[in-house]
C-alpha cells in the first residue's frame, strides 16, 4: 500500500504581498499608468495599464433609461 501523505501537497498560492508591490514600481518604471492589479491562485499577477482599460468613462446606463422616459 502507498504511503499516504500527512498534509495534502498544495500546487496553488496567491503571490506575496511584495511581489505585487514590486510587479507595480516595475511597471510604473517602465512608464505605465497603473489602474489596477488582478492577482490568481496560480501566483499570476496582472498589472492593469490605462491604455490597456481605455481612457473613456463607463457606460451609464440607468441615466440614459432615465433620459430616455422609460422609467416612469
Amino acid at each position: 500500500m502507498a504511503a499516504q501523505r500527512k498534509y495534502a501537497e498544495r500546487t496553488d498560492h496567491y503571490p506575496t504581498k511584495a511581489a505585487v508591490k514590486r510587479a507595480v514600481e516595475t511597471a510604473r518604471e517602465l512608464g505605465l499608468t497603473v489602474v489596477g492589479v488582478e492577482v490568481s491562485r496560480a501566483g499570476v499577477i496582472k498589472v492593469l495599464d490605462q491604455a490597456a482599460v481605455g481612457a473613456t468613462a463607463p457606460k451609464d446606463e440607468f441615466e440614459e433609461w432615465l433620459a430616455s422616459g422609460k422609467l416612469g
